[in-house]
């Protein structure tokens, strides 16, 4: 048996994950511009680059969109469903993937 050691999973993709939660649980509200590279990278203990990445991949998926302001969370919710759901999927394909491991 090989051994099967993930280390795909970027730190940056699970910073967006982190944002992502705190949009969905109101921390960071539709419409509202988000905090600076630098408080976020501050708050999570990461570099301002990791944050920028970040912040990149949730622009991507159209969550947060760019003004000249800064960043702000989309006031498109179509937009934080669709995320949620394909967040939702990749975490199933993952459990399935343990469960199969781990049974005898």
């Amino acid at each position: 048996m090989g051994w099967d050691i993930d280390v795909r999973e970027k730190i940056y993709l699970r910073l967006a994950n982190e944002i992502f939660f705190r949009i969905l649980h109101g921390k960071y509200a539709q419409g509202e511009k988000l905090p600076s590279y630098t408080e976020l990278a501050k708050e999570a203990g990461c570099s301002t680059e990791t944050v920028r990445k970040a912040i990149r991949e949730l622009q991507q998926q159209r969550v947060v969109e760019r003004l000249r302001m800064g960043y702000v969370v989309t006031s498109d919710s179509t937009q934080i469903i669709a995320y949620r759901q394909r967040y939702l999927i990749s975490i199933k394909e993952e459990y399935l993937i343990a469960k199969a491991k781990v049974e005898i």
